[in-house]
């Protein structure tokens, strides 16, 4: 059915046609109806022709209204029934779908409602036939399927059926109402007797199982009163949602998902639910579960953006990268609100996680002229750029990410990183600084800083150039302190050492006393750090302090002689 159509029965809820208590039909000639009685609709069935479910619907609620007095139970005549679709624009020969049934019910201010399918096949013809309460429309009794050679046939069997289910129904309604009150004993007692009333109730069935739920009765008592409900009706929602929430509490995955599939398959159309378990299991590490499901919900509404950004992050989360990116692409195009630099954010990290590091480039690049001034944005296409083998345009990126957001996390890091393998030293050290003024991982910003200083140390060790020790000295002191390991300990008195020794030198020839001291510092550096990767590098260290022992005394030998 169109929206439009529920909107309109809505609008009649106002009373552009009411229902009349006492309007002409079957019933009125035995008696007034009593205003308390519980109200029933009956509505076409569904058929595959225009008169087959009319007809079953027409004797139904003949038949039940010869059977039943108008002081136990008020049937709506047709003529309201029709008088109301007739107003709203619906065909009076149609089923109406579950949420306009339930709408035109509540208009009519029935308490229940009956509806149902004609089938043929090749036994014949079979009439389904369900009653449904008005205040929740998942709230279904399945009065049976009978086989006919005509729908109106089954009258007869359908209006007993129905009087059976009705012996629980002041039961169930007294469960609802105490269950309201949190009175959850007696609600629980109410139930029992609409069972014992009536022993296929799913109804007070499932009051029951709900009461036992907010008295947080056990898991099994809850699975096995929901289970009944099941086995009558293998579509019933509440019972299904009930079963599956008690088995999550047993940690019994197995069934909980076997039971979440179940309640899917009870109402594919439910596409409120779809999305809540797509999500459900895309959180708790179940997206691969969750795709089928989301595939459907894309499928059966084209081109919705929310459809498209679930798809999406239920691909993504599934490790599906590449149908994650196509889906965010196909969201851009969908709804062009949705091209957050969030977004451009998140599939470009999907495209380097994928290894697609020209791909990330290019969807940053697209997010970063949307939004050239988020910081976010800027830092992850910087990264795109650098994993592209664009060093220097990386860089230039993540300097403007930093003008536009000073303190954005592990900017300074990576930057400092980028400046380390461009051979910008002192520029890197300032970063790395910076960094760890910035809150970011004090190890991880280490890290970087000894693999610069490292690098430094090679670079010194070839050129001999004071300036180069200076900077490798600079890098490896910040990494120790930031985050000593032994490794940094090691490094940073090797480099001491070699550093002093080449100091030595240049004292010897400039007789220098400054020089000597500063030489005597480092060896003190290394006599203080080395031994601290003793346990971790042995040898290397063993060879650090021989060497140390012999330079030492050279040292003082020249300290005596220059520093008078």
């Amino acid at each position: 059915m169109k929206a439009r159509y529920c909107h309109a029965l809505t609008a009649l809820a106002a009373g552009v046609v009411a229902a009349a208590p006492l309007a002409a039909g079957a019933q009125t000639s035995r008696g007034a109806a009593d205003p308390n009685a519980p109200r029933l609709m009956v509505g076409v069935f569904r058929s595959a022709d225009k008169t087959s479910g009319v007809q079953a619907a027409d004797a139904i609620r003949t038949r039940i209204s010869q059977d039943v007095t108008p002081k136990q139970l008020w049937v709506l005549p047709k003529n309201d029934i029709t008088a109301n679709l007739e107003a709203s624009g619906f065909p009076t020969n149609e089923a109406l779908a579950p949420h306009d049934a339930r709408a035109l019910a509540q208009i009519l201010r029935a308490d229940e409602y009956i509806v149902g399918n004609v089938l043929r096949d090749s036994a014949g013809m079979r009439v389904d036939a369900f009653l449904v309460m008005t205040r929740d429309n998942k709230l279904v009794q399945p009065l049976g399927s009978y086989r006919v050679d005509k729908a109106d046939k089954a009258a007869g069997q359908i209006s007993k059926d129905f009087r059976d289910a009705q012996k629980a129904f002041q039961h169930e309604r007294a469960c609802v109402n105490a269950a309201r009150e949190s009175k959850y004993d007696v609600a629980i007692a109410a139930a029992r007797k609409g069972i014992a009333e009536y022993p296929k109730s799913t109804l007070a069935r499932i009051c029951l199982a709900q009461a036992l739920f907010a008295q947080k009765a056990s898991p099994d008592e809850i699975i096995k009163v929901s289970q009944e409900v099941i086995a009558i009706d293998p579509r019933s929602k509440p019972a299904l949602q009930l079963a599956y929430e008690a088995y999550k509490a047993q940690n019994n995955v197995e069934k909980a998902d076997e039971t979440l599939l179940a309640l899917v398959a009870s109402d594919p159309s439910d596409q409120r639910l779809l999305e809540q378990i797509a999500n459900e299991w895309a959180a708790s590490g179940k997206a691969a579960k969750a795709v089928p499901v989301v595939e459907q919900l894309v499928k059966d509404n084209p081109g919705d953006p929310n459809y498209l950004q679930l798809q999406m992050r239920v691909r993504l989360a599934a490790k599906d990268y590449k149908g994650g990116i196509a889906s965010g692409e196909e969201l851009i195009k969908a709804d062009t609100a949705a091209a957050t630099a969030a977004l451009f954010t998140r599939l470009a990290t999907a495209a380097v996680l994928d290894s697609q590091p020209q791909k990330a480039a290019q969807l940053a690049a697209m997010g970063v002229q949307k939004f050239p001034n988020d910081g976010d944005l800027l830092g992850t296409y910087a990264d795109a750029l650098t994993r592209s083998g664009q060093s220097q345009q990386a860089m230039e990126v993540l300097t403007r990410a930093l003008q536009a957001n000073p303190k954005l996390p592990g900017a300074y890091g990576a930057l400092g990183r980028m400046q380390a393998e461009a051979g910008q030293a002192a520029q890197a050290l300032q970063s790395f600084q910076q960094a760890v003024a910035n809150g970011d991982s004090a190890s991880s910003v280490a890290l970087y800083a000894l693999a610069a200083g490292q690098a430094a140390m090679r670079k010194a060790s070839a050129s001999k150039a004071k300036a180069d020790y200076e900077i490798a000295d600079q890098l490896l002191t910040f990494a120790d302190k930031t985050n000593s390991t032994p490794t940094s300990s090691l490094l940073l008195g090797l480099n001491s050492l070699s550093f002093g020794q080449m100091l030595l030198t240049e004292a010897q020839k400039s007789k220098s006393c400054e020089t000597v001291k500063q030489a005597q510092g480092l060896f003190l550096v290394t006599q203080t750090t080395v031994p601290k990767a003793g346990r971790d590098n042995p040898q290397a260290a063993q060879q650090a302090l021989t060497g140390l022992n012999q330079l030492s005394p050279y040292a003082d030998q020249m300290a005596k002689a220059f520093c008078k």
